[in-house]
């Protein structure tokens, strides 16, 4: 399965897109699997993609003794905390003004 229901849509907090992610699993499982839950379940996920994939974890853990494998590509797992160029602040800032996204 390849996700689509956050395509354009990444401006909420993580834990919302986790959870329409996780809502969105749920539904291709219930489609696809005829009521018998899938043997392994993998996941990868680059950038942000890989957060919001932890995130839907929480929220799958009836599938939990299928996951398989977990792969993250250029996943800021502990955040962006030592910014030192100048260019980079200034971005960031810019884009949380521009986009009041929450989940920048």
């Amino acid at each position: 399965m390849s996700s689509t229901v956050l395509e354009n849509n990444t401006d909420e907090c993580l834990w919302v897109l986790g959870e329409k992610l996780a809502a969105e699993i749920n539904d291709f499982i219930g489609e696809w699997c005829s009521g018998t839950a899938p043997s392994r379940i993998s996941f990868i996920g680059h950038s942000l993609g890989g957060l919001i994939i932890r995130s839907a974890l929480a929220h799958l853990t009836k599938y939990k003794a299928s996951f398989y494998f977990y792969i993250s590509l250029a996943s800021p797992h502990l955040g962006y905390m030592r910014n030192e160029s100048k260019i980079i602040s200034t971005g960031l800032w810019f884009m949380k003004k521009w986009s009041r996204s929450k989940s920048l």
